[in-house]
């Protein structure tokens, strides 16, 4: 018993937490398309459909909002520790909703308010594991813009642009998150990367998966991604979800009219507001 809590504890584990709108499911996809190059160096968890990751992901961003119980947060972070215990190399666990909403979701205006209590709560459940937690952060005015347009398409807000800066703009910087990440965990158990620095816009994470173990061969041999993931709308089709936002429709009406409005971008090309 003894040796098995020495394995586990020997075992590092890296925790990419985004956050959103810096790339992350660009990653996602390139990890998963050289998942037979990768695998035998890092076992990587991202959240692909109908698996823990994503559900770990998605109760992270639920609890900070107050609408996930903490039980039931913790049990998925038990199950992901359980399913940890199975394996030997080093793993990394990427989602960018581990911090927590981001800013326009359900009021929230400052940066991962519940940030110390999810790492709290994922040090406990998660050790005796070593976790190594990594952060990307990107120019906050051009990342604002992005999450900006993701809260309309993603999370129903409805204020305009100009109410979303104003209302976040006192939402905390990138080194004073970095400066609470160190505070709960520890300086040497965090790092932050800028997404500028990434050398190849296809072949993106390098630096991640360098931290993570994965050797420079290997790392020259993966194949990079095509085309853009998750962009935004054009103008004038984020404008109209947006105004649909603001009818407060029920969830699964909203739902039907986004995707329409989504399938058909193309009626909404022109940048001119529409009236």
């Amino acid at each position: 018993m003894a040796q098995d809590t020495d394995r586990t504890a020997a075992r590092r584990v890296i925790i990419h937490c985004g956050v959103q709108k810096t790339a992350s499911t660009a990653f996602h996809h390139f990890v998963q398309k050289n998942r037979d190059a990768l695998s035998a160096q890092l076992d990587i968890q991202t959240p692909v459909k109908g698996s823990l990751m994503r559900n770990l992901g998605r109760s992270a961003a639920l609890y900070s909002l107050g609408d996930e119980p903490e039980a039931s947060f913790t049990g998925l972070i038990d199950q992901m520790r359980e399913a940890l215990e199975q394996g030997s190399k080093p793993a990394l666990l990427s989602h960018e909703n581990l911090p927590g909403a981001m800013l326009g979701r359900d009021g929230v205006v400052t940066l991962y308010p519940k940030l110390e209590d999810i790492l709290g709560l994922l040090d406990a459940h998660l050790a005796p594991f070593k976790t190594h937690y990594v952060f990307h952060t990107r120019d906050m005015a051009g990342w604002k813009n992005s999450v900006y347009n993701q809260a309309v398409r993603s999370d129903s807000y409805a204020e305009t642009r100009e109410t979303f800066l104003q209302q976040t703009a006192d939402c905390g910087t990138w080194a004073d998150l970095e400066a609470r990440v160190a505070a709960q965990v520890g300086a040497d158990r965090v790092t932050f990367l800028k997404v500028e620095d990434e050398p190849e816009r296809d072949r993106p994470g390098q630096r991640l998966l360098r931290l993570c173990g994965v050797s420079e061969p290997v790392l020259a041999s993966l194949n990079p991604v095509s085309g853009s993931r998750n962009e935004s709308l054009s103008p004038g089709a984020l404008e109209f979800l947006r105004r649909v936002n603001g009818a407060k429709l029920p969830r699964a009406e909203r739902r039907k009219v986004a995707k329409l409005i989504l399938d058909s971008e193309a009626l909404f090309q022109s940048d001119e507001v529409p009236g």
